[in-house]
């Protein structure tokens, strides 16, 4: 971006494309996001952008800030992306593990590949939609229907769920035949699930198995175009530990 004329520079809009496209966003996974900007170049920049009224500030925990972006950011930058006005604490922590994981996944890759989260996915589906009643119906519509994010590695496209909780065994079963269908069409190409222990791995375990079941008993097709089962295709892994926050 040229910023001749403009009182931020490129490295500003890193930071503020990084907070428009989480959502939440803390100081150090905003440093290992920008990699070689010093602590103190981060902190600089964010009082910069808050200063602007294109993010705002909060405190989570006694020792920790968290960072939102202002809908005039998204405005300013055109960034397609939904912009919530605040976080329940629930949602925070969900948010912000989801940030670590697509962090250390990234680092953990061979090569760098792109990735597209529940925010940007949520205002695809909602272009078009004008009138507050209708965004908020299509909202309600499609809240269970995407993943936590999209990574796209070459010639892939992974759905991530970050399960960190036991669900309902139906919204479970309703999610995992969604995704059986979404891979049998070719939308994705695998769906991962991250769970923190057993008991949830064992619940999304049950639901891909209670479909799987469904699914033969109708005698309906398991397979993708190129012959491969889609239940085969969704993996249920464990959240790494350096995202759960074991020492």
């Amino acid at each position: 971006m040229i910023t001749k004329y403009s009182d931020f520079r490129d490295d500003d809009f890193l930071i503020l494309r990084f907070i428009l496209k989480h959502g939440i966003v803390t100081t150090r996974q905003i440093m290992t996001h920008t990699d070689s900007m010093s602590r103190h170049a981060v902190y600089r920049r964010l009082r910069k952008l808050e200063n602007a009224r294109l993010i705002w500030r909060k405190k989570l925990a006694s020792k920790l800030n968290v960072y939102f972006p202002h809908r005039d950011a998204r405005d300013y930058l055109n960034y397609p992306v939904t912009v919530s006005n605040d976080a329940s604490f629930y949602t925070a922590q969900h948010d912000l593990i989801i940030n670590d994981l697509i962090l250390y996944l990234r680092s953990a890759a061979a090569s760098d590949f792109e990735y597209k989260t529940e925010r940007e996915y949520r205002f695809e589906l909602l272009k078009g939609v004008e009138d507050r009643q209708a965004i908020i119906t299509r909202t309600n519509e499609t809240r269970d229907s995407i993943p936590d994010f999209i990574l796209y590695p070459p010639n892939l496209a992974i759905a991530v769920e970050a399960e960190l909780t036991v669900k309902k065994a139906t919204r479970l079963r309703k999610k995992i035949d969604l995704y059986a269908n979404q891979l049998k069409n070719g939308e994705y190409t695998d769906v991962w699930y991250f769970v923190p222990d057993n008991s949830v791995g064992n619940a999304i375990k049950k639901a891909v198995d209670y479909v799987h079941k469904a699914w033969a008993a109708s005698a309906r097709t398991m397979t993708n175009a190129k012959g491969i089962n889609v239940f085969q295709q969704i993996q249920i892994r464990a959240l790494p530990s350096e995202v759960k926050g074991e020492d």
